[in-house]
């Protein structure tokens, strides 16, 4: 009897262990069904995109009559999303596949470019270097290597002469090879990171092209940190942070790749790689030469290994022997302009100009000699900061190069402005209107130096409202899209407001008014746009419905009314609407002096639609002499008509507002 009661208290437990990992892998396997039928809707639809395009380069049509064939066929493909389609240009456009990101790029699947560039290459001094970053390793990424010819071995043979100098090994993911889970692996033990690939940006996103769709899953298209290509794709500095094992070592990142710093990416990419633990991120603002993105290269890593420069020193030095936007590019206008991301430099607000550039960043890093600060003082020792805006002071060194100290930053008082920094700056945040003083604590090891200040004035700063209606207004506005609300403006002697898509294509801002107005109440209101041409432009929309003409170029203010035909709620938006590319002039619309014209009702001296105890405060304060009204509350005040305004008029309109 004991031994059955054994043995069936040992099935139980065998039963019971084997249910676990039973359940495991079930789940295990619904996840991987769910995924492959995720991935067989991409590749059904790539399927059917990919003959649409090959016909179409069969018949001997262009880039732009390919790429809208393909466009056209998206759009009648029911695997595609409703509505997704987006960002469409001469050569290339995004879609989704059941909230899966996708993008057709004509270059990247078809151009073989031919290289006009001769090799160069680049001595490196190898002796006596002291040790690097944190890893001395090199990785080279070039999915493109062995297909496109235009990608020469300027970049192997930079990786093999910075490797040497640290005294690292120089890994290289090339074609297919170059997987999105091989880079983020490889990457987490490197010192150096190029990619040398071709680059996109869209949405608010710049990408870097692989020549294979390996290892990426429904998941990151989904996410929108990977993007479909057909067998290749496309992947963000967001795929390797969420992938990557662990930190990046104080990585220094060269994207030699168009677009990676575009505006409308709003540095998405490098945040990302920064948050990952990178030291440093480099890319273009717009498509690279490959002639000028080599001699910006050369230039550069020569100063890093041969003179350990900063990030800093070397951007600086290379702008001023090539120029500040790309070599090969006459022109500023449409040119790739270098752009450096670190955690002392953000995101340029316009990347398509030169950047003053304060990373420390060295490629030797790991062993700088000690040099003492001897003196010190702050760049500014007053400053002026509009409350919820922000503005920069920089540390002062002597010498310039001394890095054996710490900075301790604070203020004195928290509740008009706050402060953070770093060995080399810090960010002022005005919080609220009034005077104090930010102090930088400077330490020699744990000995401290002294303090230095900085007088901090913190001014009004008008809200988006103050800034859109007429002076004694209180109409309350809104923008619908959060990634291009309209903000304040300065523009001469006027507060006004502007839309916020500058420079991002393909977009709309938006600005909301909605009111309930009686039939032949109106509004008015002022508006301006300095656009492209016949392209960018701003329109005014009643319930949705355009009203009048499209503002397009460069035209002053205007001036607009609107009659309400009947009773009823009105919503009424004045969108900038920008087209596939170009920008010119201040590229976006103006609006300013909004003002509701009410019908006068009598006794609603303040003009809000009704009579109230404050409308019969101000009439009785009128009467005493206390304020002066205007003409326009005097006409609402004077109930009686006989001229003034009394107390009989106060009376009325209290006995008026209490429903007597």
């Amino acid at each position: 009897m004991g031994f059955k009661r054994f043995l069936c208290a040992a099935i139980s437990l065998v039963m019971t262990i084997a249910v676990v990992p039973s359940a495991a892998i079930a789940e295990e396997v619904s996840s991987a069904v769910h995924e492959k039928s995720m991935m067989k809707l991409l590749d059904d639809a790539w399927q059917v995109l990919d003959k649409v395009e090959a016909e179409a380069i069969a018949s001997g049509a262009d880039s732009k009559t390919v790429t809208h064939a393909v466009y056209k066929a998206a759009l009648q493909l029911n695997l595609v999303d409703e509505g997704s389609i987006n960002s469409l240009t001469s050569k290339s456009f995004f879609f989704k596949v059941n909230g899966m990101e996708c993008c057709y790029d004509y270059v990247a699947r078809n151009v073989k470019f031919v290289s006009t560039v001769d090799n160069q290459m680049i001595k490196l001094l190898s002796d006596s270097f002291k040790e690097g970053p944190n890893n001395l390793n090199v990785l080279l990424v070039g999915p493109y290597y062995g297909e496109d010819s235009s990608f020469t071995n300027q970049y192997r043979d930079e990786a093999a002469h910075i490797s040497e100098a640290t005294g690292g090994e120089t890994v290289e993911l090339v074609y297919h090879a170059a997987t999105g889970p091989a880079i983020a692996r490889e990457a987490a033990n490197a010192g150096v990171v190029i990619y040398d690939s071709h680059g996109t940006a869209s949405g608010t996103s710049s990408y870097l092209c692989l020549t294979t769709n390996e290892g990426i899953t429904s998941t990151d298209y989904t996410n929108g940190w990977a993007v479909s290509s057909g067998s290749a794709a496309f992947i963000d500095g967001r795929y390797i942070e969420n992938h990557i094992d662990g930190e990046l070592p104080n990585t220094m990142f060269w994207m030699a790749i168009c677009e990676g710093m575009k505006k409308s990416g709003k540095g998405t990419t490098g945040y990302a790689l920064l948050r990952a633990g990178a030291g440093c991120v480099y890319g273009y603002s717009q498509s690279v030469s490959f002639s000028g993105d080599y001699l910006y290269e050369a230039h550069f890593w020569n100063r890093m290994v041969e003179d350990d420069a900063t990030v800093a020193e070397a951007y600086n030095s290379m702008t001023e022997t090539y120029g500040n936007w790309d070599p090969a590019h006459s022109s500023s206008y449409g040119a790739a302009w270098p752009v450096i991301m670190s955690p002392v430099d953000e995101f340029p607000t316009n990347p398509d100009s030169h950047q003053t550039v304060n990373c420390d960043w060295t490629l030797m890093g790991g062993d700088l000699e000690p040099v003492e600060l001897e003196d010190y003082q702050l760049s500014v020792q007053s400053v002026e900061v509009n409350r919820t805006e922000t503005v920069e002071v920089s540390f002062i060194r002597v010498p310039d190069n001394a890095n054996n100290y710490s900075l301790v930053w604070g203020s004195e008082d928290e509740s008009i402005a706050t402060v953070a920094g770093n060995n080399r700056k810090a960010v002022i945040l005005g919080v609220n209107e009034g005077s104090t003083r930010i102090y930088c604590d400077v330490y020699a090891g744990e000995e401290l130096m002294g303090r230095a200040y900085c007088e901090v004035n913190v001014l009004h700063y008008p809200s988006i409202d103050e800034a859109l209606n007429v002076e004694g207004g209180n109409l309350e506005f809104t923008s619908p899209t959060a990634s291009y609300p309209w903000k304040v403006a300065f523009i001469g002697d006027r507060i006004a407001a502007k839309s916020s898509n500058d420079g991002f294509d393909r977009t709309t801002s938006t600005l909301r008014l909605v009111l309930d107005m009686k039939k032949d109440e109106s509004i008015a209101f002022d508006w301006k746009v300095s656009s492209e041409a016949n392209y960018d432009k701003l329109g005014f929309y009643v319930n949705d419905s355009q009203q009048g003409s499209l503002l397009s170029g460069n035209m002053d203010w205007r001036n607009v009314t609107y009659t309400a035909a009947n009773d009823g709620t009105y919503t009424f938006e004045w969108r900038y609407v920008k087209d596939v590319s170009v920008a010119d002039g201040d590229d976006c619309g103006y609006v300013d002096n909004v003002v509701y014209n009410r019908l006068c009702i009598p006794g609603d001296i303040d003009n809000d639609g009704v009579v109230s105890s404050v409308d019969a405060l101000m009439a009785l304060r009128a009467s005493m002499g206390v304020i002066e009204l205007t003409a326009d509350e005097i006409t609402r005040a004077d109930v009686n008509n006989d001229g003034v305004v009394d107390m009989s008029d106060a009376l009325w309109i209290l006995r008026n507002s209490i429903g007597m």
